[in-house]
């Protein structure tokens, strides 16, 4: 197992980056917050300076032999979405790395010397010819689902892309309870929109609800939000869409099991942030 693939440091790698954006977060830096919290993965890759020596014991030598072993300074590279790239100006670069800096070295990460955006490689399947192929004959593509029609194993309905059964699953009960509306008062549906908001990227909110003059963002969420970190994602995101006059509504995925419950809830929701004006 190389030193990349080690589990622990992976979890400082993840851990390094979720602490840089919360001290990001913290003095109140939304144009750094905003990137971050879209960088897929962050690995560490040696330079040619070298930033000092160390002497390490040698196990499969006699006891007591040691050796000499350079360390070289690195650089952070961020995988992003291509389109975040150019994002990271050098200006958000500095301001990122003087942080990042200071919590890798907490975290034993020591000599980063300065930090790169890259675009990140798209998950492809042995079947990506035949994939790809497809798509040169439908339909062009729209910003909807942008990431999710990458995927082989996306869901689909109604000319729709859907990163789960259970995004599925809240499409299909909103359609039920939009067939019910009068025709000259509905409700629009919105699955995976590509959005910019004014923090200065792009999300896909899990869908968007419109009528009456009025939107609301409703967002899924799994196990995974519960974690501290994602958990602050989530609320600056909330944030974000507050400062457009948008409410967002978050379900748990378990909520997405009873049909009926999730049919009563999302009808209050719609009542509450779509009243008739």
């Amino acid at each position: 197992m190389s030193f990349d693939d080690d589990p622990d440091h992976e979890q400082a790698l993840d851990r390094t980056l979720g602490q840089t954006t919360a001290i990001l977060a913290s003095r109140g830096d939304e144009q750094a917050v905003a990137l971050l919290v879209d960088v897929r993965s962050m690995a560490l890759v040696d330079t040619d300076q070298v930033a000092r020596t160390e002497t390490v014991f040698v196990d499969w030598l006699e006891d007591g032999t040691r050796a000499t072993r350079t360390v070289y300074r690195q650089i952070a590279l961020l995988d992003v979405e291509e389109h975040l790239v150019e994002r990271f100006t050098d200006e958000v670069c500095e301001r990122i790395w003087e942080v990042l800096h200071y919590v890798g070295e907490r975290n034993g990460l020591r000599d980063i010397d300065y930090l790169r955006p890259q675009t990140a490689l798209p998950e492809v399947d042995e079947n990506w010819r035949a994939t790809y192929a497809t798509r040169l004959t439908a339909d062009r593509p729209t910003n909807q689902g942008r990431r999710e029609r990458t995927l082989p194993n996306h869901r689909a309905e109604d000319s729709l892309a859907f990163d789960n059964e259970g995004e599925l699953r809240l499409y299909q009960t909103l359609k039920r309870i939009q067939a019910r509306f009068p025709e000259d008062e509905t409700i629009a549906i919105a699955p995976l929109p590509g959005v910019r908001l004014r923090a200065g990227h792009t999300w896909s909110p899990d869908m968007l609800v419109m009528g009456r003059g009025q939107a609301f963002v409703i967002e899924v969420d799994g196990p995974h939000h519960r974690a501290q970190r994602r958990f602050a994602d989530d609320r600056n995101r909330d944030l974000q869409w507050r400062r457009c006059g948008i409410h967002v509504v978050r379900l748990p995925v378990e909520d997405l099991d009873d049909a009926t419950a999730l049919e009563a809830r999302l009808h209050e929701e719609i009542r509450r942030h779509l009243p008739r004006r």
